[in-house]
């Protein structure tokens, strides 16, 4: 733990140096590291955006109405370890196995619901109470790789957790008024993981190439910045084709009982609907630092980023940078 707390004080102090705004929250993460240590219990890693366990969580508040612990859609990423709990809980409830808790129903799930419950727990199943036998492969890659369904690479020990997997998408289209083809092309790796269930770690590494529709080729030139991820360059030096890349990373504790820390370069999003009008993810992956406070029915998330404003691309040059801090409550 000691180490952890050295190394992510040491990334504070370079990147915030000559930063006087952020003094308050460089105190701030020293207090909890040097008086807090001890408190420091299970940490979990966050649902990555865009997961498909998102809409089947939402279907769950749903249909569950006046679950406390499900109330708290307006703010993503989910936090995995809950997630996890009330899907066992909800699970366990449909199947007769439970009779529900005060101020929660009954709830029925169908064979689709069934489908997605158990592809939720097999994803997330370094927080799994029951059995693991049913997420095994029953034929791994040379006994090393895909022992599990829902992994390329798995450790799964009492004090270290990791996941391994690539990441590929090649899609090819065409739009009717044009005979240029359409194309997008991934390729990268997500890796996600847990020391002593007391530091989470979570990183994703894509590379991409893509000519998409007229309409979003015209955004780019205009936005100059590739919707979602920013910075491009031109591909094979054409403007109608982008070559970017998508890195995000972050590690997370859990500082005392009910209060999550979370430190890294990635992307948060506060509000409802597809897109938030409040903050939304269509912008850049930012450096931020997020403190999120869940007791009771309360839910009060602090959040402070330091952003790029937009800019001309010339030659190597040092971007101005700008900050904001968001905090939110929500009941």
């Amino acid at each position: 733990m000691y180490v952890f707390k050295n190394i992510f004080l040491h990334i504070l102090n370079l990147r915030f140096l000559n930063q006087i705004p952020m003094q308050i929250i460089k105190t701030f993460i020293k207090l909890i590291a040097f008086v807090l240590p001890v408190t420091v219990s299970a940490q979990s890693t966050y649902l990555n955006q865009g997961s498909k366990e998102n809409q089947f969580i939402d279907r769950l508040e749903i249909k569950q109405q006046k679950n406390t612990d499900l109330n708290f859609s307006s703010l993503k990423p989910y936090n995995r370890r809950y997630i996890v709990q009330e899907a066992e809980y909800i699970d366990s409830v449909a199947k007769g196995l439970v009779n529900p808790g005060k101020g929660k129903s009954a709830i029925s799930l169908s064979k689709v619901d069934q489908y997605n419950m158990q592809s939720l727990l097999m994803n997330n199943s370094e927080w799994v109470t029951g059995q693991h036998d049913e997420f095994k492969s029953k034929l791994p890659w040379f006994k090393t790789f895909y022992r599990t369904q829902a992994n390329l690479f798995e450790v799964n020990t009492k004090d270290f957790f990791l996941a391994i997997n690539p990441v590929f998408q090649v899609s090819v289209g065409k739009e009717s008024d044009t005979s240029t083809m359409r194309f997008l092309s991934s390729r990268g790796l997500t890796l996600r993981g847990m020391i002593a269930r007391k530091v989470g770690f979570s990183t994703t590494i894509i590379d991409n190439q893509e000519r998409g529709p007229s309409f979003y080729n015209d955004y780019v030139v205009s936005s100059r910045a590739v919707p979602g991820v920013g910075f491009y360059k031109p591909f094979k030096n054409r403007k109608d084709q982008q070559d970017y890349f998508d890195g995000r990373g972050y590690i997370s504790f859990n500082v005392a009982k009910y209060i999550d820390l979370q430190f890294g370069y990635d992307k948060n999003f506060i509000g409802n609907g597809y897109r938030s009008l409040f903050l939304s993810d269509w912008g850049n992956s930012y450096l931020f630092l997020k403190l999120n406070t869940k007791i009771w029915k309360l839910n009060y998330q602090n959040l402070f980023m330091e952003l790029e404003p937009q800019f001309t691309r010339t030659a190597d040059t040092l971007l101005t940078k700008k900050y904001a801090a968001m905090h939110h409550l929500s009941m």
